[in-house]
């Protein structure tokens, strides 16, 4: 099957409709439908059902997700394999990032190194922060950025790990919503809220992360994924629910989405954040293990 259509076909359970999905691999609708025509066809299933405004993944479109990250994931470890190999005597490094709020950290820490060495080059791979660790010790990776969300977070052995920024998160509210006209907030103030949060991947891993550290305030039926970083700061925006940022970018959050008021947090919980670099300790590429001595 078609690694293409493969990931074409997760772009779409993401962001939830034929046209995002589009919009984000830079292909027509036309061409989008047409590819997941050929992956029905394969298959000889329905994955989507498809009406004039709206199209949803069928049960077996949903099963389907994890089978399809799956051959994804596996292509793209053995690419990475190579590409790592073939980087081994080059100036390129391979980084993987989380979200969007660590491609805006991965900036700041590589603007001194690159301007200082214009020749390195930079790919990137958007994973998962659990699959990110996993490909950084399995050498399927050079760097990587990603979030931690309590202060001694255990790491593998063979994982190098630094700080880039540490602070707390805080919460972000509608400014429809009249609890937003103060600067902090008691979060039980918010505890019938859903709580929206960001994943990349099915997984519930922030879900938990979440109802661990605001100390069951909220229920993990209230604590919802959302598919794109863009539908959870637009559904908070319109008061359909609430969202925690890491107060460092808050001031970045605050440009981009007007209709948010991010507070701080009363309650005595564990609101720790951080963003880390993360490198394999036997990295042996010239370049990375230069950017890495660099690092202050």
């Amino acid at each position: 099957m078609d690694i293409n259509k493969l990931r074409t076909f997760l772009t779409i359970a993401k962001y939830g409709s034929f046209r995002s999905a589009a919009e984000k691999l830079f292909l027509s609708p036309r061409a989008v439908s047409k590819q997941m025509d050929q992956i029905e066809n394969e298959l000889g299933v329905k994955l989507f059902n498809r009406q004039k405004n709206n199209t949803s993944l069928t049960k077996l479109g949903t099963e389907f997700i994890v089978t399809a990250e799956d051959i994804v994931n596996s292509y793209t470890d053995a690419y990475n394999k190579i590409q790592m190999e073939s980087a081994s005597d080059s100036n390129k490094i391979i980084l993987g990032f989380s979200s969007q709020n660590q491609a805006t950290f991965v900036q700041q820490v590589f603007e001194k190194f690159l301007t200082e060495n214009p020749d390195v080059q930079i790919e990137l791979r958007e994973e998962s922060g659990k699959r990110l660790q996993a490909m950084v010790a399995a050498n399927r990776l050079h760097l990587a950025v990603t979030p931690e969300y309590e202060p001694d977070t255990n790491h593998d052995a063979a994982i190098g790990v630094k700080k880039l920024v540490e602070d707390e998160m805080v919460v972000g509210v509608s400014k429809l919503n009249p609890l937003s006209k103060t600067e902090s907030i008691d979060l039980e103030l918010l505890r019938n809220r859903p709580v929206l949060y960001y994943n990349n991947s099915e997984s519930t891993y922030l879900q938990d992360v979440f109802y661990k550290k605001y100390d069951g305030i909220f229920s993990k039926r209230q604590i919802q994924r959302v598919s794109s970083i863009e539908q959870r700061d637009l559904l908070i925006a319109i008061d359909r629910g609430i969202g925690f940022f890491p107060r460092p970018l808050a001031s970045v959050e605050s440009t981009l989405n007007p209709m948010i008021k991010f507070l701080n947090i009363d309650n005595e919980l564990n609101t720790y954040y951080s963003s880390v670099l993360i490198y394999n300790k036997k990295e042996d590429n010239p370049v990375v293990r230069q950017f890495i001595a660099s690092f202050k």
